[in-house]
């Protein structure tokens, strides 16, 4: 009479961890990018149109703008809101869609051209034909937030040159403003309103500080 003889072969245990870890992997991967999937990104230019600006006063020279320099966690791309004092918290799904230097140059430019409507307003480097005085401005930008009072902030320091590189004017500035609603959107709007405000302060230091070159 035969018997059968049945073996039993087991994998070897570190073998099936290494199975088990694996399959865990894939399931995270997979989870991971449903949740990616499931969340857009939304991207945010400063609103376009400088309007009611008021003419601060008669420049007939050369206004040369530098970029702003933004403060290290400023040029990351994320929109950034402060919770207390300390904390600082860089928005992932809720972006600028330019560099926020070259958006916050431009709209600059664009309204000393309005409240100077006299003077040649350029960037840096660009070529002028306006007579003297010529003026080289350089913004400095430490805070350019919401914050989690409701409030927006803006907050550096401008240095105003003249040709021979002498500073005619170097002065911190602050500008907060409550945002009119909850959201993202609405604190875009209410940056580039306190932007504006800046604007306004900026046209009329450097339509003094013109006087002041020109008597120099």
């Amino acid at each position: 009479m035969m018997t059968e003889t049945i073996v039993h072969t087991r994998r070897p245990a570190p073998l099936r961890r290494l199975i088990v870890i694996m399959g865990l992997v894939v399931v995270m991967l997979v989870l991971a990018g449903c949740a990616s999937q499931g969340i857009e990104q939304s991207r945010y230019r400063l609103p376009s149109e400088v309007n009611d600006i008021e003419i601060a006063g008669h420049f007939e020279g050369s206004v040369w703008l530098a970029p702003p320099r933004l403060a290290g966690y400023l040029k990351d791309g994320g929109i950034v809101m402060q919770f207390g004092d300390i904390r600082i918290h860089q928005a992932r799904h809720h972006l600028w869609a330019e560099p926020l230097a070259h958006q916050l140059q431009e709209r600059m430019r664009q309204h000393l051209a309005k409240a100077l409507p006299d003077a040649e307003v350029l960037r840096r480097g660009q070529p002028a034909t306006a007579p003297s005085p010529a003026l080289h401005v350089q913004l400095d930008i430490d805070q350019f937030q919401g914050r989690n009072d409701g409030m927006a902030v803006v907050s550096g320091e401008w240095r105003i040159r003249d040709a021979q590189d002498r500073t005619l004017s170097h002065e911190p500035f602050k500008v907060v403003r409550p945002l009119q609603n909850d959201g993202y959107p609405a604190l875009v709007r209410t940056l580039g309103t306190a932007w504006d405000i800046l604007g306004d302060r900026l046209a009329d230091t450097l339509a003094e500080t013109a006087v002041m070159a020109k008597a120099d």
